[in-house]
């Protein structure tokens, strides 16, 4: 039988990935801005690679709000069915394509 402290520790999990999310955004909406301001200072009349790069951050910060509200709807319904396994791979799997992706956005930045 699970308790209510199970059920707030996973509402607690899933507002940190809404707010992992929201700093991802948050980051990618600077970047983005920020390169568009450099390129109206410099008189640039193209975009530079930089808006993708925040593009790309806002994408990940969306999938990762996204994956969030799965992990939470999941996890309460196995908590209410006292059937609560951890998701370890899923969790791993995701991790390792958030790292190659920033793994990527690196490299193509130097």
């Amino acid at each position: 039988m699970t308790s209510p402290s199970d059920h707030f520790a996973n509402e607690r999990t899933f507002l940190a990935w809404v707010r992992t999310g929201i700093a991802l955004i948050g980051f990618g909406f600077v970047i983005a801005k920020f390169a568009l301001f450099l390129g109206i200072l410099k008189g640039e009349k193209s975009i530079g690679g930089s808006v993708a790069y925040g593009e790309v951050m806002i994408i990940l910060g969306g999938g990762v709000i996204a994956y969030g509200i799965y992990n939470y709807l999941r996890n309460e319904k196995d908590l209410f069915k006292n059937t609560y396994t951890p998701k370890t791979t899923e969790n791993a799997m995701f991790a390792l394509a958030v790292l190659l992706i920033s793994i990527v956005l690196a490299l193509l930045i130097i």
